[in-house]
């Protein structure tokens, strides 16, 4: 029979940990965005509850150079305690660039090329929000990592490639797939665990997966629920906002870390 993996509980675990930790704590968020952002509002408005600072920058037709200096200038900025780089950049933005200019500990999202490093090598310093909330539903169900076949569907940057560093130092046997992967099927029958991080709606379904498998859902609405076999997060009240929650979390240790 499926099962949920309720994220709720977890996220108000993780909000009560930040409002302990904002007690001792005062920090202040430096936001950029360049279009309008559904995730930006969301966490605007979690940090208005929380009483968490933070300033916004929109930025309207930017060329990296602006970016970058920009993130100089925050970097500099002893009041500023966490910078976020809020996707899709435009186009025409070296993103990578940009996020080689964020301060390591002021890389909330755990974007910078140092950070990676640091969690391939099983040393993290800031790990990805989206990441850290994928861990913490396993370990909130006591899913064990070790020996376990976990088919990582997307091979983005920020998420699925730290995902991965964050599943082998874990003991997990780790298969990465992507648009040119062949036989996608026959690489999730024979996983224990499958987290999609495409956004394409129903790109696979639980029909294609062995009994007990666990979903995490990530692109949500990656996976089409056609049977009865599987566990897997909800589209709504998932991942998303866990990863807000975490977020904020990373904010509080980037403030003890530059104290």
């Amino acid at each position: 029979m499926s099962r949920v993996l309720e994220c709720s509980t977890l996220v108000s675990v993780i909000l009560t940990k930040v409002k302990k930790g904002l007690k001792k704590n005062t920090p202040f968020l430096a936001i950029i965005t360049f279009n309008d952002s559904k995730y930006c509002k969301l966490l605007i408005d979690k940090c208005l509850e929380l009483d968490i600072h933070f300033k916004h920058y929109n930025l309207y037709n930017p060329n990296t150079r602006d970016v970058t200096s920009l993130i100089d200038k925050l970097n500099k900025d002893d009041e500023i305690t966490g910078i976020l780089l809020v996707e899709p950049l435009p186009k025409n933005i070296d993103k990578y660039a940009c996020y080689d200019a964020i301060n390591i500990n002021k890389d909330i999202d755990g974007v910078n090329p140092i950070n990676q490093y640091y969690l391939s090598i099983n040393r993290p310093n800031i790990v990805n929000s989206t990441v850290l909330a994928v861990i913490k539903i396993l370990e909130s169900y006591n899913i064990s990592l070790s020996g376990k076949n976990v088919t990582i569907i997307g091979r983005s940057y920020n998420i699925s490639r730290p995902l991965a560093s964050y599943l082998i130092n874990s003991d997990a046997t780790v298969s990465m797939c992507h648009s040119k992967t062949r036989d996608l099927v026959s690489l999730l029958k024979n996983s224990d665990i499958v987290i999609s991080v495409t956004g394409v709606n129903n790109l696979f379904k639980s029909s294609d997966l062995k009994d007990g498998c666990i979903v995490i859902d990530v692109g949500l609405g990656d996976v089409l629920i056609d049977s009865d076999n599987i566990s897997y997060t909800p589209k709504t009240k998932g991942v998303g906002p866990l990863s807000i929650a975490c977020l904020l979390e990373n904010l509080v240790t980037s403030c003890k870390k530059l104290k």
